[in-house]
């Protein structure tokens, strides 16, 4: 009886808190195999950058989630601090994963803004 009740507790914790994260995960590995038509050298500030950071922002808001909501306490203790490392380096699998999309290149400047989207993400989540 105990262990079905955890079990049941464990099963509605990752529904609510991790299966998001691995949606939104999936969604921006799915957006990012798309082949586009080469572009020029995009400006600093464009759609595409701005994109980037809304994206990472929810991630980075979708992981603070999850840690906040761990049973780990190290994990409750630095969810800030795990939420942006962990955007900023599936951003950076994102980026090598670009490499192998025909068309698509990786671009440093993506992964900037990347990780000030996952920064960004943080003062949305009031944990």
């Amino acid at each position: 009886m105990i262990r079905e009740k955890t079990r049941n507790r464990m099963d509605r914790n990752f529904r609510l808190y991790w299966l998001p994260v691995i949606i939104w995960a999936i969604l921006i590995f799915a957006l990012s195999s798309f082949s586009t038509f080469p572009k020029a050298v995009q400006p600093l500030f464009s759609f595409d950058k701005l994109a980037h950071a809304a994206e990472y922002a929810v991630f980075s808001f979708l992981l603070s989630r999850a840690f906040k909501n761990s049973k780990k306490n190290n994990f409750k203790k630095h969810f800030r601090v795990l939420a942006v490392i962990c955007a900023i380096v599936y951003g950076i699998s994102d980026e090598l994963h670009q490499y192998f999309v025909p068309t698509r290149t990786p671009c440093i400047i993506d992964l900037v803004y990347d990780g000030i989207g996952a920064m960004i993400g943080q003062k949305f989540f009031k944990g």
